[in-house]
């Protein structure tokens, strides 16, 4: 990948910033009638899925339009039955197995939400884009370079196909952020010297996250469910779940990270062989560090979010600017103006917006950038040494370059795959 691959996109927010349908429209408030039907199918139907579902119909609706979704796939076959259930999709439509996303590739629907493991997110791009298909890719979307790089291809092939894609990365569709992007950009805090993103919460332990391995289950099958717990499936928690303040804080900077440096352990995982505490120090060039931490253990004080500091300001990302002078700082209240407040619906009316007018999302770089920032810096951590952006993308003499996942996706659907050491995470220096 080079410099100038990079769309100037990605850091102004892309069609996800404009105007959305502000209201129901008259005539179909007045004859129930909908404007349009999108229908659509998920891939990975667990709770993110099954929202995705959710999100989707909703924002249809408040367009004035109707979602119907029209085929479902899971590892877990009634994970799919049940989605179909309750949302009035005929089950027999309903898929399971590792190969189950390529029957919903035959399927009627011209818009796919994927929200399988992030493992599978490349293959399921794929197939997606063979089958000339919109998408919805659920962030992260790869959990090594191997995986990204690949990811990276397949957005360069539905760019050609001219398909729509719209991310999981759904703060760049928040109010609360798209009213403090553009003051941000135009020095509301000066230049940017340092800052601290933060991604602490709860050990996810809860019998909905954490499922040990049952009796007869292949590793496919363990993989699958409790994938959140192994870093080969889910990234590990900074690059899963701290994606979202990272590319924050990526975006109100306006560029990404050369290098990372960390540390990280794991003190209370039950299952699987990943993390539950990373901190990471980004290098962005030009004296600019970032400290980035992820934690996931009970009974420790939660905080989510990014605070940037600049030469005339402090910024809390989501929040509030505060100038060093006490001068206030003027909200872009303008372009929010009528956007729905819930972002997880509101990045989906963008979505199907784009489709009605033909003003297709590219958000598949921009999440795939934010899915690199984190690598970078789970490797950092996994291995004690600085990572360059550089080693994951373009530098295949790095040993970071050939750090991946030891099967493929496709290796799931060969059968079995042999189970990683459960328990063991990696340690640092060796």
């Amino acid at each position: 990948m080079n410099k100038g691959s990079l769309s100037r996109r990605y850091f102004l927010g892309g069609l996800g910033a404009g105007a959305i349908a502000t209201q129901v429209p008259a005539v179909f408030a007045q004859t129930g009638v909908a404007r349009r039907e999108f229908k659509f199918a998920v891939v990975g139907c667990g709770g993110r899925g099954s929202g995705a579902v959710s999100n989707i119909i909703a924002a249809a609706t408040r367009m004035g339009c109707k979602a119907t979704l029209v085929a479902a796939a899971d590892h877990r076959l009634e994970k799919a039955q049940a989605v179909c259930k309750r949302y009035g999709c005929n089950e027999q439509f309903a898929f399971g197995g590792p190969t189950g996303y390529q029957r919903v590739m035959e399927s009627a629907a011209e818009i796919v939400l994927l929200a399988a493991p992030p493992f599978f997110r490349p293959l399921h791009l794929e197939a997606c884009v063979k089958a000339g298909k919109h998408i919805f890719a659920e962030k992260p979307v790869a959990t090594d370079p191997a995986g990204l790089r690949r990811f990276l291809a397949g957005v360069e092939a539905a760019k050609k196909a001219n398909l729509s894609i719209l991310s999981g990365t759904c703060y760049r569709h928040s109010i609360k952020a798209l009213r403090m992007i553009k003051p941000m950009q135009e020095g509301a805090i000066g230049q940017v010297r340092g800052g601290v993103v933060y991604r602490c919460h709860s050990g996810m332990n809860s019998a909905g996250y954490m499922q040990p391995r049952k009796p007869g289950d292949k590793a496919i099958d363990y993989l699958s469910t409790a994938w959140y717990f192994w870093r080969q499936m889910s990234g590990d928690n900074l690059t899963e779940q701290g994606i979202h303040e990272q590319d924050l804080a990526n975006w109100f900077i306006g560029r990404l990270p050369k290098t990372a440096m960390g540390i990280g352990a794991r003190y209370r995982r039950a299952i699987g062989n990943g993390y539950d505490c990373l901190s990471v120090d980004y290098d962005y060039g030009d004296g600019l560090h970032i400290h980035t931490i992820a934690r996931q253990i009970d009974g420790c004080s939660d905080r989510c979010g990014a605070l940037l500091n600049g030469s005339e300001g402090e910024c809390a990302v989501l929040g509030k600017f505060t100038r060093y002078d006490g001068k206030p700082v003027a909200f872009d209240e303008e372009r929010i103006k009528g956007r729905e407040e819930n972002m997880m619906v509101a990045e989906h009316c963008d979505f199907l917006e784009g489709l009605e007018k033909g003003q297709f999302l590219h958000e598949g770089e921009q999440v795939a950038m934010a899915t690199a920032t984190t690598l970078m810096g789970t490797l950092a951590c996994y291995s004690g040494q600085t990572v360059r952006m550089s080693d994951l993308l373009t530098n295949d003499k790095s040993s970071f370059y050939t750090m991946n996942n030891p099967f493929l996706p496709e290796d799931f659907e060969k059968g079995d795959v042999e189970l990683p050491k459960e328990f063991e995470a990696p340690v640092p220096g060796k």
